[in-house]
């Protein structure tokens, strides 16, 4: 993975021409960009916490659970995210549902 996909995302591949993505990124800084997303997104802070591995601490933690809704909404929101970033598409068109 880090040799295959994610160095020549971060270094380029100079074989076939192609620039870094994002230069300098780190694989623990796509955690907090996915944070950062779901955070944009509103996605209910018990969901992002169980997305990234955590626990939320005391009665937040003990009432707070994650429904099917919410694990929807984030794939929603990714999908969107994904829909409006690909190539060729213009900035104002609609995202399909």
């Amino acid at each position: 993975m880090s040799r295959r996909v994610f160095g020549p995302a971060v270094n380029g591949n100079q074989r076939n021409n192609l620039p870094p993505i994002i230069a300098g990124i780190h694989f623990h800084d796509l955690r907090h960009t996915h944070k950062t997303w779901l955070i944009e997104d509103d996605i209910p802070e018990v969901a992002q916490a169980q997305r990234l591995g955590h626990r939320l601490a005391g009665v937040r933690g003990i009432y707070s659970h994650v429904t099917p809704a919410m694990r929807q909404r984030i794939v929603d929101a990714l999908q969107a995210r994904w829909e409006a970033h690909q190539p060729g598409r213009s900035a104002d068109a609609p995202i399909a549902a």
